[in-house]
């Protein structure tokens, strides 16, 4: 009977201490998953706050450069005699030439024929014309395809630029584009006709606003 009570007492503290054994490597384990979930938790966060700061960074940076781009553009200036939208120049002659005169005569003042690529620019040219029969940077000389000179893209037609009924090409000799007064548009024409022409260039940057423009210039927009 002694023996067979050791032997009892002895195997309930062996199932006591697997039993504590294990509850304590239960509550490591949880101790663990809680250690392991507050550190992914914390890694999370961290994510959050770098991408956050990033973004407030990107933000500052894009106004940073939206900023020094309209300080630049705010600062570009054409020289005397020339007349600015945005970052361009435009001249507008007194005398009158050929199409391709009109070309050359641009080259030798470091410009070309203008380029029209938007309402607010054609608005400008327009008024810079003052009623007179203008060339601009437009032909349809190769290929029969209306291409702007000044770097060989065709022309995206815009309908209210041109005057009504044209272009027609007439009796298949006009190949040149001016701006017609009489009808307050574009019009094709023979490329030997004579009239006004206007340059573009582009702005350069400069300080003196006062001493670059002449009096009566259109307002910038």
């Amino acid at each position: 009977m002694e023996c067979s009570s050791m032997a009892g007492t002895t195997s309930f503290r062996v199932l006591a201490t697997i039993l504590l054994l294990a509850i304590a490597g239960r509550c490591y384990s949880q101790q663990m998953d809680h250690i392991q979930l507050s550190r992914i938790a914390a890694a999370i966060e961290n994510l959050t706050q770098v991408e956050q700061v990033q973004a407030v960074a990107s933000e500052k940076v894009a106004s940073g450069i939206m900023k020094l781009f309209t300080s630049a553009t705010n600062h570009l200036v054409c020289e005397r005699g020339w007349f600015k939208l945005r970052s361009s120049c435009y001249f507008i002659s007194k005398d009158t030439s050929t199409w391709e005169g009109s070309r050359q005569k641009c080259i030798a003042l470091n410009s070309d024929l203008v380029k029209i690529t938007h309402d607010d620019e054609y608005s400008f040219l327009r008024d810079l014309a003052k009623g007179h029969n203008t060339y601009i940077g437009l032909s349809d000389l190769q290929e029969g395809t209306f291409r702007w000179v000044a770097d060989g893209t065709v022309h995206q037609i815009v309908e209210s630029w041109w005057g009504k009924d044209q272009p027609d090409d007439y009796e298949g000799g006009e190949d040149c584009v001016h701006y017609r007064s009489s009808n307050d548009g574009l019009n094709d024409i023979a490329c030997d006709k004579k009239f006004r022409y206007i340059c573009e260039k582009p702005a350069h940057l400069g300080w003196n606003f006062a001493s670059v423009l002449d009096e009566g210039t259109p307002t910038e927009k």
